[in-house]
């Protein structure tokens, strides 16, 4: 049809890849990472149970260096500030740990603070109505309870006892007065309990550090609609903006850089999608150069590619209809079926160029290039396309998705090859394309070279292939696909900075339990594991409730009704108020020092006192705008954290045991589930998580305590023996398969068998190289395994059906024709195919790097085993003659 109906066959292809080009527009790129992977597997199914119920623990973290820590406070603080202001991040953004980020657990953690409160308030004074009075009413219990000890009204105290609650009056003055000069008010309280050691993974003021406290740590937990980089992008955005203003007047050395799985899939996103642009690119000009330079005509150029073209954008379409999407594994296709898709039509016109050279008109030449290379393209595309449908045994959705998208397109530019290239030639037969080409340069030189060399090549290709096979065992598997990403980049240097702490690392494994005792001994038992550096769990804000514990809580209920904290939120004491009760309190001291002087006891503790209450004094003295604001702001901010406190205190004593509701919002927000039932725990490895031995020791010793944990640090080894187990599996069906479909084509195991020697050989070549540059296998070249046995073998093919038709014609095949007729439109196809995957390697992201080098190898190899060993073969085997 293609020759007797030209334009019916090119007004047909129009029109359905016009079809396929309406689609286009709607054809989204998925880039989540969790889409990669079958629901169906069973680790995978257990991770997405785990987000179902908690969410996605993935979480943007900033990482702020610099040499002194007060700085990288500073900028912390603006980030809080900064992150805080975004409405869908105000309450999730953890930084600090002090009164006002855990007031729920603050009495639970201190219930002996409710008894002294019973034990010290004289017996007509209420507490409800204390509270409620605020700043003048407190500082006028304090005068109170001082003059009461001076009249001998209170009951007698020991000395010691007596000094250290001084110290405590006095310590509570002093971070009063701290707060009021500007400095923040938990900063303040956590500074005076500076004698307590700081909890780990804390500075002395409470802020979130690296365990080595070289860095300070502020995570952000949203809650993002979807597991796509559009679903986070532009939080990301706006958090790079706020932490850009927070560093922007940072001392020099300060510094903070954004990681975690959002971040880092976002730069990824960004480095694809310009990786893909700019090998598209470079791949088609390479192409394009190529078959000028071979082909030696423009016209026979561009009608080489329209095949090409149309066979993409009818994939397109198809790849819409089946999937609907295309993600990051599957977007790479574009550039692999350009490099091996040009191969068909390169194979056809060079066939029509060689007819024409022996004298045929453009009809017969075009006929006896359909005849003769009709079928090798056909098994050359079949090979080529079972290669690819190997992947769909992976579990890996991404893999077989991209085996069957490129098998789909493969199939499709066959078909516009052998029916849309003829028409073209038929009706470009009167014009310039038509004229006979010479044949391409430097091609006839390989067959004196074959011909002289025949025994050295074989010998020589036959040892490098045994290397190549010693190779094969010192190329590891490397599953850490962090390291796609540039090493100077911004996620990657802060996740270097976090990837080894014991708690702040990103790479954990995700634990579930039911309720608050079930995950505290949990936490206990998966403490006590060697393979565990550290455990994230939220029980460790709530003590362990024991009876003492207990009694000492249900002593609320001796304290009287609740009081009202709205109105002591809505209190705004002013300087004048609160002046004289300073001034009663300084008094009363006085009178303290005097009595402590006349008993013969010491006296530091009350001048310590006393020097703190003066310091606040004079401070409300000269208090300006500034002040009079904070001094306003406090009884709100103390009413919110009595409020959170008391009820959380009254809701344990009355309940008699924990709920995971008596957790702080921020840590109900990261560790409950989202029906408010069970907690998550996060689980750090104390190995590495990227070594084989060592994660699948983390994963046994994890899922003794926890059998359904999940997440990255469970996931890792599990998906890297299954795609190393996958691939392998892959290429040995891949061989096989194309064994059998090449014998059958051949009509001949042994001719089935010598096709695949430059395969094997090239396969080997690839492996030897690869161990001698030190690359290892990863979770991006690994699928060379199968496609360099598909592409290669068509390769063997185009020369054994050459072979076949040349012995046909003479007593034995000629070596012209397999080297300098079928050899030149190999070294063509494969050429173009080596340029298209080349292109990868020019991509900034490290997997395109990898597959691509790989690929390269591994053509480069088949493509010399193909041109000289197997026709150095063919000739000592008597098959082929120089002659």
């Amino acid at each position: 049809m293609s020759l007797s109906r030209p334009w019916l066959v090119l007004s047909v292809a129009g029109l359905l890849v016009a079809a396929s080009a309406v689609t286009l527009p709607q054809l989204r790129v998925s880039t989540s990472r969790y889409g990669l992977v079958s629901d169906d597997n069973p680790d995978q199914a257990r991770m997405l149970r785990f987000f179902e119920r908690f969410g996605n623990p993935d979480a943007p973290v900033v990482v702020v260096s610099g040499e002194r820590p007060e700085d990288r406070r500073a900028v912390v603080d603006r980030l809080i500030a900064g992150f805080e202001a975004v409405p869908e991040l105000r309450g999730r953004v953890l930084a600090r740990v002090g009164p006002s980020e855990v007031a729920e657990v603050l009495l639970l953690q201190r219930p002996d603070l409710l008894s002294q409160v019973t034990g010290n308030l004289p017996p007509d004074v209420a507490l409800a109505p204390l509270v409620e009075g605020g700043l003048p009413a407190w500082f006028g219990a304090i005068e109170g309870q001082l003059q009461a000890g001076l009249d001998g009204e209170a009951a007698p105290q020991d000395p010691a006892r007596a000094a250290e609650g001084l110290k405590q009056l006095g310590g509570m003055a002093s971070t009063f007065d701290r707060y009021l000069a500007g400095e923040d008010l938990m900063r303040a309280a956590m500074q005076a309990q500076a004698g307590e050691a700081p909890a780990r993974g804390r500075d002395e003021a409470g802020y979130i550090q690296t365990v080595d406290g070289k860095y300070h740590v502020v995570s952000v937990f949203p809650e993002f609609s979807g597991n796509e980089v559009s679903d986070f992008a532009p939080l990301m955005a706006k958090l790079r903006e706020i932490r850009d203003e927070a560093v922007a007047n940072a001392p020099a050395g300060v510094s903070a850089d954004i990681t975690g799985l959002p971040a880092l899939a976002s730069e990824e996103q960004q480095l694809v999608s310009r990786g893909l642009f700019q090998s598209s690119l470079w791949s088609g000009l390479a192409i394009l150069v190529l078959c000028l330079v071979m082909l030696r005509s423009l016209r026979q150029t561009v009608l080489s590619l329209v095949p090409l073209l149309a066979g993409l954008a009818l994939t397109l379409g198809a790849v819409y209809w089946i999937y609907g999407y295309l993600n990051l594994i599957t977007s790479s296709f574009v550039s692999t079926l350009l490099g091996l898709g040009i191969d068909f039509g390169v194979h056809m016109m060079h066939r029509f160029n060689e007819q024409r050279r022996a004298g045929s008109s453009v009809a017969a030449a075009i006929r006896e290039a359909l005849m003769h290379t009709g079928p090798a393209i056909l098994v050359g595309a079949l090979v080529t396309v079972l290669a690819f449908l190997t992947t769909l045994g992976s579990d890996f959705t991404a893999y077989a998705e991209l085996g069957v998208i490129t098998a789909v397109g493969l199939l499709f530019v066959v078909l516009a090859t052998l029916f849309i290239l003829p028409s073209l030639l038929i009706v470009a037969g009167k014009t310039g394309i038509a004229a006979v080409k010479k044949e391409p340069p430097m091609v006839h030189r390989l067959v004196g070279f074959v011909s002289r060399a025949r025994v050295f090549i074989v010998v020589l290709a036959v040892l490098a292939a045994v290397g190549g096979g010693w190779g094969l065992s010192r190329i590891a598997f490397n599953g850490r696909y962090f390291d796609f990403l540039p090493r100077g980049s911004e996620g990657v240097r802060a996740l270097e900075a976090l990837e080894g702490d014991p708690l702040m690392s990103p790479v954990y494994a995700n634990v579930a339990a039911d309720d608050i005792e079930s995950a505290r001994a949990e936490a206990e038992a998966l403490r006590a594991l060697p393979e565990v550096a550290g455990v994230q769990t939220a029980t460790d804000l709530l003590p362990p409730l024991e009876p003492q514990r207990l009694a000492q809580l249900r002593a609320i209920d001796k304290l009287g009704p609740l009081p009202d904290f709205a109105k002591l939120a809505a209190r705004k004491t002013t300087p004048e108020e609160l002046l004289p009760k300073v001034k009663a309190i300084v008094d009363a001291l006085d009178e303290v020092r005097f009595a402590l002087q006349q008993g013969g006891q010491p006296t530091e503790a009350v001048d310590q006192a006393q020097a703190s209450f003066r310091a606040l004094r004079e401070r409300l003295e000269k208090a300006g705008p500034a002040e009079r604001e904070r001094l306003a702001a406090a009884e709100p901010q103390v009413a919110d954290l009595l409020r959170r406190a008391w009820t959380t205190a009254k809701n344990v004593a009355d309940r008699g045991s924990y709920a995971p509701s008596d957790l702080p919002q921020l840590f109900r927000t990261r560790f409950v589930a989202r029906d408010g039932n069970g907690l998550a725990m996060f689980v750090v490895p104390a190995v590495s998580p990227w070594d084989s031995q060592s994660a699948e020791a983390f994963r046994q010793a994890v899922t003794t305590v926890a059998p359904d944990a999940s997440g990255l640090a469970i996931n890792i080894e599990l998906h890297s023996s299954m795609i190393v187990a996958g691939f392998r599996r892959a290429a040995l069906w891949a061989a096989l398969l194309i064994l059998v479909v090449v014998t059958l084509d051949l009509r001949s195991l042994r001719d089935g068998l010598l096709a695949l020697i430059p395969t094997v050989l090239g396969w080997l070549w690839m492996l030897g190289l690869m161990a001698a540059v030190g690359r290892t296998f990863d979770v991006a070249n690994i699928v060379s395994l199968p496609l360099v046995i598909g592409i290669g073998t068509a390769f063997g093919v185009h020369l054994m059906h050459r072979c076949q038709e040349s012995e046909q014609h003479n007593s034995h095949a000629r070596l012209d024709d397999l080297v300098r007729g079928t050899g030149s439109a190999v070294v063509l196809s494969a050429l173009t195919t080596i340029a298209s995957f080349a292109s990868l390697t020019l991509s900034d992201y490290g997997g395109m790097k990898s597959f691509g080098s790989v690929m390269v190898m591994g053509i480069s190899s088949c493509l010399i085993a193909s041109l000289l060993v197997l026709p150095a073969l063919l000739l000592m085997l008597g098959r082929v003659r120089g002659h």
